[in-house]
Formats: C-alpha cells, structure tokens, sequence
C-alpha cells in the first residue's frame, strides 16, 4: 500500500464507554434508552421511562437522573452553556429543564405545546433559544426569558415557519437558522423574521444541510444570546429582499442533494457550487484503528481492493467536524472533504442508530445499546500521539506509510519530538525507510524558537496539550484571562484593595455605634421598669419553626431565640469591654455585638465576612477565635449563649464566604476542625428547631413526617457531605448522619448510581414519599418485592437495620398499605401491582388494602391501553376522589359501565377530576367546597370555559348533562360525554387539534 497515495486521515477507537453508559438502566428490563446528544462535558441520553440520563463526557461517568412524567422521550439536545437540555415525547410536547438538579431543589421546566400531536424530528439550540422542527413542515422557537429566580424560569413559544414536508435537519450559527426539508432548503434570518429558498431545484427524500465557517471567522467571533422581544411568524422572500449581514460574509452553507452531491451556498441562499463525491467513494473504505490494534501496535489503515462504480449515496444529515463534513447511514461512516475530494474517507460500521460529533470527537450509538467513542484526526496529530503514547514501532510505520504526503507537506513543529525515533528504534531496516522523513522533522528544530522584537526567544512546547487534548481552549490562558472584562470593570479591580480595606474600617465602625445606640435604648427601657427578672419565654410566634424547603432561604438562618433583656450587669459589661487591650478581645466584642444585633437589626452577612477575614484568613485562626468568643460570652454573662453564638457565627461564615469550598476541604482533613464543624451542626439545630428524636440508637434514620423539611444551613452540610463523599470518608460521612439522621437524604442522593437493593433499607425506613418518588424509575418487580418484606417488618415499628422495635413513632398512622400501593401503581402498573400484592397477602393485615387500591388498578389497567403516559396522575386523582361520596359514586358507575374491559377514552367524570389537583382542574379544586361538591358549585368555578368545543353549545346543559353527564381531560379541557361518544373520541380532541 505504500506506493498508493492515502488521505491524511485517521480514526481511532477509544477505549469502551458503553459500561458506563448502560450502567444506570442495566438492572431494569423495561427502562430503555431511545436518544441522546453530546455537548462539550455532558452525554445525555432519553429513556423510555422519562428519564434522562447524564453522565460526564470525560471521564465517563454517570452524574444524575432526571425525571419526567410525560412519557417516553423522543428527542433531546444540550445547550449550548450546558445548563439546559430541551426534549420532545411521543406526543410532541417540547420542554426544557435544567442541567443541574439534586433531590434538595426544587427544579423549573418550561414547556411547549406548538407541536403538540405531531412527531418532533430535529432540535438545537442557538443560545438561549431552542429551535423545533417536526414531521408535518412546522418550525418552533421556545425562547428562556431572564430568571425570575434562582429556579425559576419562563419560556415563550412560537410557530415561525411552517414549510411543505417533514423537517429533516436545522443548523445555526448566531441568529441565522438553516432548515433541511423533504424538498428543498431553506435560509432563516431570526432576527429580520425572513426566510428564503436555497437553489431552484426540489428533491425528495431525507437530505442534511449544515454550516461551516471559514478559520478566520470562527476565530474573531463568540457566540451570542439573540434575544427576541416578540416572536411571530416569519415572512418568506425573494433574493433581493434577503438581508445578511456583512458578519456572515465568511460563512459558507452545504446542502445535500441526490446521488452523493453536496450543494455549496452563501448564507444569502445563492448556490455557488456543487460537489460530487460518487466517485470518490469508489475508494476502497478505510480501516479503523481499533484499541486492540492499536495497543498490539499491528494497525491496517486501508480495505482489500474492490472494483465499485462509485456509491450513490443520501446524506440524511450532514455535521461540519473540524475541516471536513461528516455523515452516516445505517452501515457506514463518511468523512467528506470540500476543499480536497480526494482526501474524503469513509468506513463500514454496521447498526448504526445515531451519532453526535464534539470538536474531533464521533459518537456511534449502535442498535445492541453500544456507545462507541472514536476521534478523528490527521496524520501528523495521530503520530505524535503515537509516540507520545511509546507507539514507536507503530510510528515509524505510519511514517513509512504516509512518507509521501510528510515529505510533500508542510509538518506542525509539534512534530519535531518525532526526531526520538532513532533513538527508540533497534530495526534498521525500519529506520532506514523513514530516514527521509526524519531529515526534514530535524529541520524543524531551527524554527522551534521564535524571536521577538524585544529580543526574547518564544519556545514552543512539542507536547502541547492543545494538539492532542480536544478539551483544551485555549480561551483559558492567562492572555485572555480579562480580555471580555469592560474598561470599568478592570479599573474597579486595580482599586478593589482601597476599597476593601475601607469597608472593612467602616463597618466595625458602623458596628461600634449600632452597638451604643441599642446600649442606650435599654438603658432608657430599664429606667422606666425599675427591675425586669429575665425570663426565658416561648410562644407561638417566637418559639423557632422548621422551615419549609419551598420556603427556605439565607434569610431564614435563625438568631438566637432568648429575649433581648439587659439587667443592670450591662454597665458591667461595658467596664470590663473598656479594659480590654488584646487583639483577640477586640474581635470577640465585635462578633458578640454582631451576634446581639442581628435579632434587632437584620445585620448583613458581609459585616461578620470582614471583621473574621480582618481578623484572619486561616481557618485554623479562625477556629481559635471561636474558642476565644465562647469564654468572652461567658465573661460578660451570656453563659446560655456560649456555646450558641460561636457555632451560629462560624457556620453563618462558612456558608457566605467566597472560599467555602476550600475552606471545607480543610475542615474535612482536620481532625479538631471536623469536630467542631459537626458540633456546631448539631448544636445550632438543636437549640433553633427542638430537634426531636428522629434516629434509632443504631444511627438509621426512623420515619419522620418533616423529614422533607430542611434544617439550618442544610445547603452548608450538603456540600459538606457531598466532599467528605469524594474523598473517600464515606465512614465519617455515615457517623454525622447518625447524630443527623436528616442526612441520609442526601447519603441516597450521593449513592444513587449505585444497584438500588443496596441502599434501599435505608430509602424505605426513612418513608418519605416525595423521596420514594424520586427512585420510582428504578423500582422493578424484584425490588418491590423486597420493599413489600422491609416495609412489612417496618409496619410493626421494628428498625430495619438492628431489628429494635421502636415506640415513639407509628409507621402505620405515616405510610399506609393503601399510600405504598399507589407507589407501586405507578411504578410498575396496576396488573403488576395486585399480583405482587397477591403474592405477598401473608404480610398485609386485613383490611389493610382497601377498595380504593384495587378500584384504581382496574382503572389503570383500562387507561394504559390507551395513553400510559397519564398514569401518575390518575392514581393521584382516584386516591383523592375516594375522599368524597359523590366521586366515588361516579367511579362505581364508571367501572360498572366498563365490565367488558374496555373505555372509551382516557377522560373522567367532571366531578371525580374536580376533587383533585393533578388532573387539570387546579384551579376548580381549590376553590370547591371539600364537605359537599356538586356539579354546579364546578361549572361555577368554570366560568371562562363555558362551551364544549365539539358541539359548541354551553357545558351546562341539562338534556346533555342527563345523556352522557361532562367528562374532562388530564389536560383540564372538558366536554359532553355524549359529544365525546358520538365522534368516537379517546384523547383530547383540543390537544390534538392545537
């Protein structure tokens, strides 16, 4: 092969990864993965359960799970900043939600129902939009507006286009948007709102179209958010009323077309040529480097010769991936070269789903549920890696191989690093083969250093990390470092020292005289109450509560719960704060007057960060300040305090400062440190939330009912935690959870890729159902199967760690047999749910189970056969109807009339779906009167939907009411039974329609 000229290709395998991404689902026989996308860090994929799965791109490793309840996904893609990821279901409903979610927060989706009924065929997204093509020509933009707060945000929607036939890829490059049809192509300005057509000439089939931008352009641009104040539908027009920007002058697009051509086209729609690759690909393909040849150093780069006439191949979506354009079908790879077609290479790979490029990085996902890793790269990059990797054999012959294009070509000075090769190779015929090569690497040496006008030589590294690392940017160098800072904000910077140093001053200043003012407030208090007797008092609206996690925030850090009551030892006080000379009392006075004045005057966190930092920096210091502030409480008479205000401060420091990461990594490694940390913990819960007692004597957690409620500083001791997890202290971790017992949440969050039977003891002791929820995707018959036994055991109040029977909590008045079955509905269906019942009859007491479950599996099992989408909240809604007489009278009749086994829809008594929050009728359910509701108290509260859309005459109706009574959807949309069973209809026919 060496007389024949090869392409200065290369792909090489990876080592395996499809471990790693199958080990989340690998136990669960039902859960399958159906899409997924790569970004710079993440690879997400979508399951058949609703979940997504995320995992780190480098190394691979599983990160988290998040759920989703609509159903089977479809579609996804990753932002562009990594912080969101958009998805479709089978239904094409559009949702975005964020990146980062862990059980302790309360995480916002936004959605879109613009393709609502239809099939969702591509997305992407262009900064903070994300746009949506699907199968019948519509295109949609879902735009983030700014955040209202920290989890909160809100998206708007719109159709922009809608097109001739199914959407079969789009491309962006800022605010211009590239839209592949089954015919044509189409160029998109969003921020003109217009459109137009790309060349004269149709087609029919599935065709890619992407950008690619020259060097020079994509190194003087960054990408930008286009923000829209008003999205409407766009306008299409001619050639000459297309506005492009001069920005895009350097921008190129590729259309595919028929028979293995490619159009090539400016960003303002004219076709400048096409290119043919047919003949190309009559190449024999090309060999891949896989990780056993590679590490055996016996590596073919090209297939046996076959005579072909040439591939007529349908680039169904084509991807710009470093100077080439790849694409792919079912059985092969393609790597097509614009600007050099015969350098264009392409592999057999057989069972290809989908793949996803990242800088030189391929992604195959194949049909057996393998995720193949392979990275593509020019010789010159690969031979380095060779012999950077002590390939050297290997090396030398690749240079062999491609001796003609390194002697013809000009070589990176990365390359001269090669030049070892003579000293590493014992084979001189080998050597010999490559010495013309060698020659010209060695001559490289003399432009390794270059000379600046200063007269300092600029050497360059040959093992740069930016040849062979696709993770380095080279953005991160200290060049760049401020270069997207403003003028202003640099100059604030260079005097960011005077001006610290100055708060600093002021606000112990400012301290100081607070300070005397409150003194002389008290003082004037005391003289008109000749003598107050300090008594501890609590009452309802002093005594310190839990906070709810909704309402949790850094305000809510409680204060010291005493009455601020001074006797006449105050002047005392103030004698003794006169006396004092040391450094160290200086401080203390100030943190103790921090402490007192916070219950009066919300004192800012930054006040308490500048006078510890003036103190010092160290945390050791630090931690001997606190000591030293415990004996000053004691010596001005705060002996109750002593403990309390030390350990308040010192977490309240922690938990605002900038270098609280670091500061905890140092905690963690200290011994002293460690302790006084999980003591103060400890201490500032106890006095602040009369803790009870919520652990067996073991250390497991004992079911509690506020165990979704947080404690103090709980976002501190989380982190805590999670870095005591990684660096492997997972012992110390379980000793702090034993004295906390509200930390094993987080434990089950930090454990939770582990195998769920592992962890599950502890999951079904704690019994908090939104926890449970959280692992539903998980649960399979065998694990509920060992739930149901642990549960049994827990039932009778026995700890499922130490078998100690417990008294001071009921499990039973907690989570019932009929609440745990619900769980068990909708995790793995109401047929399953009875059998496993069934099987496990011996445990359950009689009457446990009551008819509600048994109603609400018959009714799932009944729904399910034609939307199972919607059995969460159809289990939710039957177990709250059971709470009224007349919802249960109409599920009597509903089931009755459904004997056969059959329904007619997924839609329920309007009256059933009012006594509940989770079938789109919210609004009605907070406002009905919970002792007697009735059918016209509903369709009062119904006031803005009147009218049933299929017949268009009013809801309330007695003649129709009487014929087939209102019936409503999961949606909330409701209608005349009779108008329903007249048109044969079983989903919401509004839905579908929109």
């Amino acid at each position: 092969m060496a007389d024949i000229k090869l392409p200065p290709y290369i792909l090489q395998e990876l080592p395996d990864i499809t471990e790693s991404i199958n080990f989340p689902i690998k136990n669960i026989q039902r859960i399958k993965y159906t899409c997924f996308d790569v970004s710079k860090s993440l690879i997400v994929f979508g399951a058949t359960s609703g979940g997504i799965y995320v995992f780190n791109r480098w190394p691979c490793e599983f990160i988290q799970l998040i759920p989703n309840k609509d159903g089977p996904i479809t579609r996804l893609a990753i932002s562009i900043n990594e912080k969101h990821i958009g998805f479709s279901n089978g239904k094409g409903m559009v949702t975005v939600t964020e990146c980062d979610q862990n059980l302790s927060r309360n995480d916002s989706t936004t959605s879109s129902k613009e393709h609502l009924g239809n099939e969702v065929t591509t997305m992407i997204w262009s900064g903070n939009m994300l746009f949506t093509g699907d199968d019948v020509g519509k295109v949609s933009v879902l735009q983030l507006n700014s955040f209202i707060t920290k989890s909160m945000f809100h998206g708007s929607s719109q159709i922009i286009m809608s097109l001739d036939s199914r959407i079969c890829q789009l491309d962006c490059r800022d605010c211009m948007l590239l839209v592949s049809t089954l015919t044509r192509c189409y160029i998109c300005n969003t921020a003109q709102e217009q459109y137009r057509q790309i060349g004269q000439k149709l087609r029919d089939g599935e065709f890619g179209a992407c950008f690619i931008v020259s060097e020079t352009m994509a190194n003087g641009t960054t990408e930008t958010n286009i923000e829209i104040t008003e999205v409407k539908k766009y306008n299409i027009v001619d050639d000459a009323q297309f506005v492009v920007g001069d920005e895009f002058s350097n921008a190129l697009m590729y259309c595919a077309r028929p028979s293995s051509r490619i159009w090539e086209a400016t960003v303002d729609g004219m076709v400048r040529r096409t290119h043919q690759f047919k003949q190309v690909l009559a190449k024999p393909s090309m060999k891949i480097i896989t990780t056993k040849s590679y590490e055996n150093e016996n590596v073919a780069i090209e297939n046996e010769k076959y005579e072909c006439e040439g591939q007529s191949v349908n680039f169904s979506r084509i991807y710009s991936m470093n100077s080439v354009i790849f694409s792919f079908n079912k059985r092969a790879l393609y790597f097509l070269n614009i600007n050099e077609v015969d350098d264009t290479v392409w592999y057999v790979y057989d069972d290809i789903v989908d793949c996803r490029t990242i800088n030189d990085m391929l992604y195959v996902w194949l049909s057996n549920g393998s995720l193949v890793s392979l990275k593509f790269m020019k010789i010159d990059k690969f031979l380095v890696k060779c012999y950077i990797d002590e390939k050297y054999v290997l090396c030398a012959e690749l240079c062999a191989l491609y001796k003609e294009y390194l002697l013809e070509n000009n070589l990176t000075m990365k390359m001269h690093i090669l030049i070892g090769l003579r000293d590493k190779l014992k084979n001189n015929g080998l050597l010999s083969s490559v010495e013309e090569v060698l020659i010209k690497i060695d001559k490289l040496k003399s432009s390794e250093a270059t000379q600046l006008k200063s007269g300092i030589y600029v050497v360059d590294n040959p093992y740069s990390q930016s040849l062979l690392d696709e993770n380095f940017d080279i953005k991160h160098n200290d060049d760049n470092l401020f270069n997207t800072l403003s003028p202003e904000a640099l100059q604030a910077l260079k005097g960011l020292s005077v001006t610290v140093s100055g708060k600093f001053n002021s606000s112990k200043k400012i301290l100081k005289e607070k300070w005397e003012d409150f003194e002389e407030k008290v003082k004037n208090f005391s003289d008109r109450n000749q003598e107050i007797t300090p008594i501890r008092q609590f009452d309802s609206e002093n005594t310190p509560k839990w906070v709810a996690r909704d309402d949790y925030s850094l305000d809510d850090t409680p204060v010291i719960n005493d009455e601020i009551i001074f006797k006449e030892s105050s002047q005392e006080t103030i004698e003794i704060d006169n006396n004092l000379q040391s450094k160290e009392d200086k401080f203390c006075k100030l943190l103790y007057q921090y402490s007192r004045l916070s219950l009066v005057n919300k004192e800012s966190e930054s006040n308490l960060i500048s006078i510890v930092e003036d103190y010092s920096c160290d945390i050791s210091e630090i931690y001997e300040l606190m000591l030293l502030l415990e004996q000053y409480c004691k010596t001005v008479g705060a002996i109750e305090d002593s403990k309390f205000v030390p350990n308040n401060i010192f977490l309240t420091y922690l938990n605002t400062c900038m270098r609280k990461s670091d500061l905890l990594d140092l905690i963690i490694k200290n011994d002293v440190l460690y302790k006084y940390f999980v003591n103060s913990c400890i201490a500032v819960n106890v006095k602040t939330q009369k803790l009870m007692n919520i652990g067996c004597e073991c250390g497991f957690p004992l079911p509690y009912v506020r165990t979704s409620q947080r404690p103090v500083f709980s976002e501190l001791i989380d982190e805590f935690i999670e870095r005591q997890w990684s660096n492997q202290t997972k012992e110390q971790c379980y000793e702090m959870c034993k004295r906390m017992p509200y930390l094993w949440r987080k434990i089950l969050y930090l454990r939770r890729n582990e195998d769920l039977l592992h962890i599950l003891r502890i999951l079904v002791q704690m019994l908090d159902e939104s926890l449970l929820h959280s692992f539903l995707p998980q649960f399979t018959l065998d694990t509920w199967d060992r739930a149901i036994q642990l549960y049994a055991t827990l039932h009778a109040n026995i700890c499922l760690n130490c078998n100690k029977k417990f008294d001071n909590i009921s499990v039973r008045d907690m989570l019932s047999w009929d609440d745990l079955g619900s769980l068990i509905i909708k995790s793995i269906g109401g047929r399953n749910a009875i059998n496993i019942m069934k099987k496990h009859a011996n445990l359950i007491d009689t009457g446990a189970l009551t008819i509600k479950f048994y109603h609400t599996c018959l009714m799932v099992c009944l729904f399910e056969k034609i939307d199972v989408t919607i059995t969460v909240a159809l289990v939710d809604t039957l177990y709250s109807a059971y709470e009224f007489e007349e919802a249960r009278k109409q599920l009597y009749a509903l089931l009755r009339n459904s004997s056969d086994g059959k329904i007619c829809n997924t839609a329920l008594p309007l009256i059933i779906a009012a006594t509940s929050e989770h079938w789109g009728l919210k609004h009605v359910y907070e406002k009905i009167n919970k002792t007697n509701i009735n059918i016209n108290d509903v369709l009062e509260i119904m006031t803005p939907q009147l009218d049933c859309t299929l017949c268009g005459l009013p809801l309330q109706n007695d003649f129709l009411i009487k014929d087939g009574g209102l019936w409503a959807f999961k949606c909330g949309h409701s209608f005349h039974g009779a108008c329903l069973n007249l048109n044969k209809i079983k989903l919401c026919p509004s839905c579908t329609l929109n």
